[in-house]
């Protein structure tokens, strides 16, 4: 028996729980790489506003008819969506184009609220005009 038998046999468990969990951050770092970069490759995605052409609005009309208010450089188009179509509506004037532009960027999106939300799915009805109760913080 070598001396460091006893020494190595003592060590084993802690040894290989360093080796899983060097193989389950191997596995981790594998999956978001997969999902970072992969998956855009794969179903075509891109980052929205890189380039010369941009989305300034979308309107649903139905769950598959949509308009869209898009800027080629200067120009602003209105163009309508279905499934299997899309249809060049108009092409908006400086005027309407201008102001539309500059309300799309002064426009906040929704707040999008937790609380309220999950007092809607439990049916509770929020009022401005009352209180919160008494020991909660608003």
């Amino acid at each position: 028996m070598s001396p460091a038998y006893p020494l190595s046999s003592m060590n084993t468990p802690i040894i290989q729980y360093f080796e899983v969990l060097l193989a389950l951050g191997g596995v981790l770092a594998l999956a978001y790489a997969t999902l970072k970069v992969g998956l855009p490759r794969i179903f075509g995605m891109r980052t929205p506003g890189t380039g010369p052409i941009k989305v300034v609005a979308r309107y649903t009309l139905e769950p598959r008819k949509t308009l869209y208010l898009v800027q080629a450089g200067s120009q602003v188009f209105l163009l309508g969506t279905s499934d299997n179509q899309v249809q060049h509506l108009t092409a908006l004037t400086d005027e309407n184009a201008t102001e539309i532009l500059l309300s799309a960027r002064n426009e906040e999106p929704p707040r999008k609220d937790f609380r309220a939300l999950l007092n809607r799915f439990q049916g509770i009805r929020e009022s401005p005009l009352c209180d919160p109760p008494a020991g909660t913080k608003e």
